[in-house]
């Protein structure tokens, strides 16, 4: 069988995050990790790695959290300016020049939907952080900066991956 799943969606995972000073690994190691969810890819995980245990979203979970963040009301044209933009970084910044305000304004509260999305995830799936009851509150927290958006953008790719979710916009 190709696809992984877990059998319930109250069934969880412990997961470490790339950057974490206890955590060593390449950037190869790293996408593997990210990829498969197995700590094996990574070449170093100490034991004082921070480990956050999350669960697999339902369906119905998933579709509250999109509800929560505001999916009746995302900007419709933000999304398909979202589905439409280029990949490569230098195209991409030459494109987004290009659109005109009301182009921009949607693509923003796209991405702001976006972002409230992958908050309502965590904030259904994380259900510990090193054994401790937590919240999805306490990873505003974490600092330095860079880190804490890589632990929320790693975060939501462990859940998507564990829920069948896939990447793709919403």
């Amino acid at each position: 069988m190709a696809l992984r799943f877990l059998t319930s969606s109250e069934m969880t995972i412990d997961v470490v995050m790339t950057c974490d000073d206890a955590v060593e690994c390449t950037d190869e190691q790293r996408s593997q990790y990210l990829e498969t969810g197995e700590l094996g890819a990574l070449d170093v995980v100490r034991d004082d790695a921070t480990r956050f245990n999350i669960k697999a979203l339902s369906p119905a979970e998933r579709e509250q959290a999109e509800a929560n963040a505001g999916a009746l009301t995302r900007s419709e044209l933000g999304r398909l300016l979202w589905s439409e933009a280029p990949d490569n970084t230098t195209e991409r910044a030459k494109w987004h020049h290009d659109l005109d305000d009301d182009e921009r304004v949607a693509m923003s509260e796209y991405q702001q939907y976006l972002n409230r999305v992958y908050v309502e995830m965590i904030r259904a799936a994380l259900v510990s952080i090193d054994g401790e009851p937590a919240d999805v509150d306490q990873l505003q927290l974490i600092r330095p900066e860079p880190a804490r958006i890589q632990t929320i953008s790693e975060l939501v790719l462990h859940i998507q991956r564990i829920s069948l979710l896939g990447i793709e916009g919403k």
